[in-house]
């Protein structure tokens, strides 16, 4: 254990020393929920607006219980139970840009597991081959994991989270965001049966 709390302990050094300008504000506007809201209504817009109106609800359910589920099991339940000190708080001359230092207990990252929640239900929902009217959508997985990795990224880069804070809160968010899928797939699918006969 003492092994695996030192390699990330390296890692968190590395990734919050390295910097730049540029990195700074982009990083700093990936941890924006802000520029969340921006990203998923994009991608709302264009493909369950204009190509699957009959599921606009169902997605907009999905996407809030992701955020739902990760957020409250990330800082009510694994936050509060594991209770491991963020790197601001638990070392000296943690580089932070733009930032304040938020609360005290790191682990899980509840940005990680938003992010990659709702990027695994909407890969699942539109990724792969699926035909949505006649559209495919196969670029969905990649930019939509992209982004969470980003997120993710941004969060030790900012001084916010140890790498392993971010690995396991984006395992907790694919999870959850894959549970999320099936289970309104399962009840759309019961209710499409019912209407049929």
């Amino acid at each position: 254990m003492e092994k695996i709390k030192a390699l990330d302990e390296t890692v968190f050094w590395w990734i919050n020393s390295h910097y730049n300008t540029m990195a700074d504000w982009t990083l700093w506007v990936f941890s924006q929920p802000w520029s969340w809201l921006i990203f998923l209504l994009a991608i709302y817009l264009l493909v369950t607006v204009r190509h699957d109106r009959k599921s606009w609800a169902w997605v907009l359910l999905g996407i809030a219980l992701c955020f739902l589920l990760a957020d409250q099991i990330s800082n009510n339940v694994i936050k509060d139970g594991v209770q491991r000190l963020r790197p601001c708080y638990a070392l000296e001359n943690v580089r932070m840009f733009h930032t304040g230092r938020g609360g005290s207990y790191g682990f899980v990252s509840s940005h990680a597991a938003n992010a990659f929640a709702v990027a695994m239900f909407l890969s699942l929902t539109y990724g792969g081959r699926k035909k949505i009217q006649g559209h495919s959508y196969p670029w969905m997985p990649y930019i939509l994991m992209l982004w969470a990795v980003i997120v993710g990224y941004s969060r030790v880069y900012l001084g916010k989270h140890y790498p392993g804070d971010v690995v396991c809160g984006a395992l907790l968010g694919l999870g959850l965001g894959a549970i999320v899928y099936f289970v309104i797939s399962k009840i759309r699918s019961r209710i499409s049966s019912k209407e049929a006969n």
